[in-house]
This record gives structure tokens, sequence and C-alpha cells, in this order.
């Protein structure tokens, strides 16, 4: 299992989502059979697998069955979507001595990614587009990110038209730890079962909990929504521990919801939400659709990649 650096709001949300599993539900109780809100048996299938059965008026069995289904998935697309605005104080006092023109709020309205991974062949095709900022040039930016063969190809409109190519085996070696490209297989899941295992157990120290909200339409079908509970309080501790002597940064307020479609106890969205005075505010959704559907992901043509 690799080990790679991971941005911080990433962290976040995985540890909200997955671990909240293990943690106390505010709504329903986990029942000997598994009944959906009209009274009949829950699905409990997933495409290409059977999942464990599910209570369907429990969120922690629902989210157990998220989990324990996220081997069997061999395909789907995903969309990115940023909106909000983070604060020029807080860039500035990021960016220090860099030199970055930081000369307003920035706003990340029209900010997304989108696109096809390849679960079975590790592959995955994905494109950029963050709209103009001042501290970017002023000019709307696009991208392209191709992985396929073990091998990474992507380019930024900043930077050029052609694709830049690089072995992602040479990539995770000249990295400054110890890494290594994650692979299927027996040991790859048993690193994950013990990272979950213990991430459940910092989060249900944090006092998390979930709550089934109801069942919502997401992309025209059924999908149970469950919400997060949001420690402040741990998060703003985090925040003090690692911040600068004197820096008061904090956040106001935050949440997180994600949708699981009935269909197949695979995640629909998930969106996660936060506001603070010095920092700004963030609205990050993430909605996969196309479970286990055909993916083609090609290299770029050759006259396409910079020598």
């Amino acid at each position: 299992m690799i080990r790679l650096p991971k941005p911080a709001l990433a962290v976040f949300a995985g540890l909200v989502v997955v671990f909240a599993s293990a943690c106390g539900s505010s709504s329903g109780t986990p029942g000997p059979a598994a009944t959906g809100a009209g009274g009949g048996t829950a699905n409990p299938t997933s495409v290409g697998s059977v999942a464990p059965t599910v209570n369907a008026n429990d969120p922690n069995s629902i989210i157990t069955s998220v989990i324990s289904g996220g081997a069997d998935i061999k395909s789907f697309h995903i969309k990115l979507a940023v909106s909000g605005t983070i604060k020029a104080a807080a860039l500035k006092s990021e960016a220090g001595t860099s030199g970055i023109p930081i000369t307003g709020d920035v706003k990340l309205d029209g900010t997304a990614i989108e696109g096809d991974v390849d679960v079975a062949n590790q592959a995955a095709h994905l494109t950029l587009n963050v709209p103009a900022m001042a501290m970017l040039g002023g000019v709307p930016i696009t991208g392209d990110v191709v992985v396929v063969n073990n091998t990474l190809y992507y380019k930024v409109s900043l930077l050029g038209p052609k694709y830049t190519k690089t072995d992602l085996g040479s990539l995770t070696s000249s990295l400054p730890v110890p890494t290594a490209l994650p692979s299927p297989g027996a040991s790859a899941l048993a690193g994950l079962t013990d990272e979950i295992n213990q991430l459940r157990t910092q989060m249900q120290q944090a006092g998390v909990t979930a709550t089934l909200v109801g069942v919502e339409q997401i992309g025209g079908q059924d999908a149970n929504h469950i919400n997060i509970s949001v420690p402040i309080d741990k998060i703003n501790a985090a925040i003090a521990a690692q911040a600068s002597p004197g820096t008061n940064m904090k956040v106001d307020s935050a949440s997180v919801d994600f949708w699981v479609y009935k269909s197949n106890n695979r995640l629909a969205q998930v969106e996660l939400k936060g506001a603070s005075s010095t920092l700004g505010s963030l609205d990050l959704m993430i909605t996969v659709t196309n479970y286990d559907q055909p993916v083609t992901v090609a290299a770029p043509a050759a006259s396409d990649v910079n020598p």
C-alpha cells in the first residue's frame, strides 16, 4: 500500500465518511432483517457481487455495506465540483514570501474535475477546469490527466498544448518518502482494512455520529441521504496545533453529507461544506455514476506528447 502525502481536505473527508460506520447513530437502530421504507426487503446485491445484508433504516449498516463492497468495483465516472471563497488574508499567510500576487479573495465557483476511472485495469482519464483567477494570470485553466499502463500523462493549459509523460514507478521512487503504487490483491486489501480499523477508533473518540436523513433522488435514482456530525472543536484543535503562533484561524461551521444508491448500496454523492470568518467558505460536491460500465482509457498520440 502506498503512503503518499494527502491534502488535508481529502483526509478529513475520508475519515469522516469511512469511519462513521463505527460510531453511534442518532437515528435508526440495527435490526435483524433489512427492510426498506415500504416494508419490503432492501436490495442487498451490488453489481457483480453480493453485498452483506443491509438494514435500510440504519445509517451505520448502510455505510458498512459501502465500505465492504468497494473492493468489487470495476469502474465508475466521477465528478468533483468546488465552489466557495478563500479569503485573501489566509492566502497571503500561506504564500509568505513566495511572491505570488494576491490582490483579493479567490472565488472557486466553477472549479471541476471529471472523468472515468477503470479500477480493474488501474487506468483513468480526468479533465480539470479552473475559473480565471488573478493570482494564476487572470485566465481560465484547463488540464487533462491520463493514467494507463503504469504511465502518467498530463497537460495544463498554462504550460502548453502537449502532454508530459512520466513513468509512475520513477515518480514514486523520486519522492522524499518511501512509496509504492497501490495494487489489487489480498495484501493491499489487508493494509486498507488495517488503516480503516485504526481510523475508525480515532473517529469514535472524536464523537462522530451518523444520521439517516431520508431517501432522495440522485441522477434519477433513489439514494439514502446520511448526515455525519462534525466535531468542530476537534478540527479547530488540530488547526491550532499546526498554525503559526498568533494565527487565529478556526472553522465556524462544517457539515458532511453523503448519499448511497438504494439499488446497489454504492456511493452516489458526497458533499462537504465549511465556513470560517478567517479562512472563507468551501463547498465540495463529489458525484459518482456509471458503476461497472465499459471504460476505455487510451494513451495520447505520440505527436501530442512532449519529447
